[in-house]
């Protein structure tokens, strides 16, 4: 994972998946509960689902790895302050094996094993709360944060995680200029990279020059809040500061790679290399790279969380994996054979799961989407000064917006299930308020052509396609490639295509490969990027979509690349761009949430203004097969990169009411 940005070094374009072509969509579901964290055991017994079988305090499994002698009891595995977690409706019985589906082996998604992490979110992905770190104190607004570590945690070997295991990613890798050329963008304030020091061995100090008033959403954040959880008892082995060199270097070659840094990367890779100790629910049995088609995963022995009554999670024993491509995970789910998804499972699929739904015993739960279909980014940071000016013109932006006719590609692509929204956040989103996001999208011609003229674009060829100031063909070309959203990118594209040549606007469509993308868009090599929708939810600790802080920023690259390299590369912005970066820094660089609110509403309100991302159409909502035999999925959660996608429903929790049947 290359990429740096203010979430960390991990982009959600590490997790895209390749889905399928259009579809109806039929059927309705269910509503969700809530529930949340505590961090004391309450003294009631188990519900009578929990107590109707066998009611030990840990799995049967590892019961009798203890009564082997193979595991040491339970109360030498927790740690002395358990993290209590209340499951969303109940609390469940031991046993059975979750049966995924996915497409590639070789991309992890960001919670398939869980996530653990200093804060986590709650159960309702809404606020930080205490994890592997029982309680935190914040001082001088967000300058210094003390965490304070539960007692008595172990990794999945045994071995105790503590304060060294912090300090070690804080020198060993987070200081480290071979690993991290430069710090990581999440860890540091006010352009400074943050300190860390031990106080003892359960207390760490983290320190930032200027206030960090989003480290613990950041914390919480499942793929960068992980980052700085590593288990130096094992990782030690490959790194060159307690490692003879010559030691290194053969063990480096012997394992075919190049440099000791990559060895230490594949090595401290969760997803795999199986030998590396976690304190996730589960930890990988096998490396998926070697077997294409399938992997594993088992309860972790040594997981610090317990249910309310003190009884070790995670309930479900096993997770296996099946790698397939997107049709045949499709078929898959449809006839019974997923238990749970909700990352590959992509929209046009909806028709079929409905129909074989009873037949195959499971329900197909329409949690909210934190994405879209099919937008597209005008750069306000070209290249070419010419189309730099049109592309900066509002009136130009709009009348593209006002251009496109979505009723007739919601026909088309969704069966007239989804919906428009200009992206500006959504309504889940703490920073979202009522109206944004429905500027400029009704359909109107005469309006388009108006708000183009303005713009300055009055002249013609002989092809009835409007002219640059200076005499050129206005061509825009926009850069895209087969998105994992479900449906035909390039159809979609290609109805935008037509609707912009009816007011005068060439376009042609990149369709490009994946990689070839990801090497264009950093260089700013594109007129318009047609990507999936901007962040809707928690958006503030992954800001490049709202604010150009990343070469990633679609919209205004130069002016991203211009930030994220203090100066030394890229554009300087001004004026509004300029204004956008100065109230994220504010928002970022204070702990008080009303503030906070107030600058990320200024941010968003700029774009429901300024329509330089254009919301084409977006699905209803992301579906997730879910076994009817499962308890404490949630029924309707944001499916959000940024609470983990599946993770949002706290996988730890969810278990089977007949276990012995899976």
């Amino acid at each position: 994972m290359t990429t740096p940005t203010p979430a960390g070094d991990l982009s959600r374009r590490n997790f895209l998946r390749v889905g399928g072509g259009a579809g109806a969509i039929t059927g309705g579901y269910l509503l969700a509960g809530c529930s949340a964290f505590s961090t004391k055991a309450k003294k009631k017994g188990a519900n009578e689902a929990a107590t109707s079988g066998y009611k030990g305090k840990e799995a049967p499994m590892l019961a009798s790895l203890v009564k082997q002698k193979k595991l040491p009891p339970l109360p030498e595995r927790l740690p002395a302050n358990p993290c209590v977690l209340k499951p969303l409706n109940s609390s469940g019985i031991y046993g059975g094996t979750l049966r995924r589906g996915q497409i590639t082996p070789s991309q992890n998604d960001i919670t398939s094993t869980g996530s653990a992490n200093l804060a986590e979110w709650d159960l309702e992905k809404k606020q930080p709360v205490p994890g592997l770190a029982e309680k935190w104190d914040i001082e001088q607004d967000g300058k210094v944060y003390t965490f304070h570590l539960r007692k008595g945690l172990k990794w999945s070997d045994g071995h105790p995680f503590t304060a060294d295991d912090l300090v070690f990613y804080y020198k060993q890798v987070y200081l480290n200029t071979t690993l991290r050329p430069a710090p990581t963008t999440w860890l540091t304030s006010g352009g400074k990279p943050m300190t860390l020091t031990k106080v003892d061995d359960t207390t760490v100090r983290i320190e930032f020059s200027v206030p960090h008033g989003l480290l613990l959403k950041y914390l919480s954040f499942p793929g960068p809040g992980m980052e700085v959880i590593t288990p130096a008892h094992y990782l030690k082995q490959f790194h060159p500061d307690f490692v003879a060199a010559a030691t290194l270097k053969a063990m480096t070659k012997k394992a075919k790679f190049q440099t000791w840094d990559q060895l230490y990367l594949d090595r401290s890779n969760s997803w795999t290399n199986p030998d590396v100790p976690v304190l996730t629910p589960w930890k990988m049995t096998s490396n998926p790279l070697k077997n294409n088609s399938s992997a594993a995963a088992q309860r972790n022995p040594y997981y610090w969380k317990t249910d309310p009554d003190g009884r070790q999670l995670p309930y479900i024993d096993e997770l296996a994996y099946s790698f397939l491509s997107g049709e045949t995970l499709g078929l898959r789910a449809a006839n019974g054979e997923i238990d749970f998804d909700g990352v590959d499972v992509t929209f046009p699929t909806v028709p079929l799961l409905a129909k074989n739904a009873k037949q195959h015993n499971y329900s197909v739960y329409r949690w909210k989407p934190d994405d879209g279909v099919l937008t597209i980014y005008v750069n306000q940071t070209h290249k070419d000064p010419v189309l730099r000016k049109i592309f900066q013109n509002k009136d130009f932006r709009i009348g593209l917006s006002v251009a496109i006719n979505r009723k007739e590609i919601n026909s088309s692509l969704l069966a007239n299930q989804g919906s428009y929204m200009q992206p500006v956040a959504q309504p889940e989103d703490e920073y979202w308020m009522q109206g944004f996001g429905t500027n400029y999208l009704t359909y109107d011609v005469a309006e388009a052509n108006k708000r183009l003229d303005a713009a300055g674009l009055t002249k013609r060829g002989s092809d009835g396609m409007r002219l640059r100031p200076d005499g050129k063909k206005l061509q825009i070309n926009v850069l895209t490639f087969p998105l994992g959203v479900g449906v035909s990118v390039i159809d979609g594209y290609q109805y935008v295509q037509r609707h912009w040549k009816k007011v005068g606007i060439h376009m042609e469509i990149q369709n490009v490969s994946q990689d070839l993308f990801y090497k264009k868009a950093p260089n700013c090599d594109y007129d318009f990027c047609g990507y999936g929708s901007a962040a809707g939810y928690h958006w503030d600790i992954d800001p490049l979509w709202y604010v150009p802080v990343s070469s990633y920023t679609y919209w205004a690259c130069l002016y991203g690349k211009w930030y994220e390299t203090a100066g030394k590369e890229g554009m300087k912005p001004t004026g509004i761009y300029l204004q956008l970066q100065q109230w994220y820094d504010q928002l970022r660089g204070t702990s008080d949430r009303a503030t906070q609110l107030a600058l990320g509403r200024k941010i968003l309100q700029q774009h429901n203004e300024n329509c330089w991302i254009i919301g084409v159409v977006r699905i209803p909502f992301q579906p997730i097969v879910v076994n009817n035999d499962l308890v404490n999925v949630r029924k309707d959660p944001v499916s959000s990169f940024r609470t983990g996608l599946d993770g949002s429903t706290s996988p730890e929790q969810i278990y089977y009411k007949n276990p012995q049947q899976h």
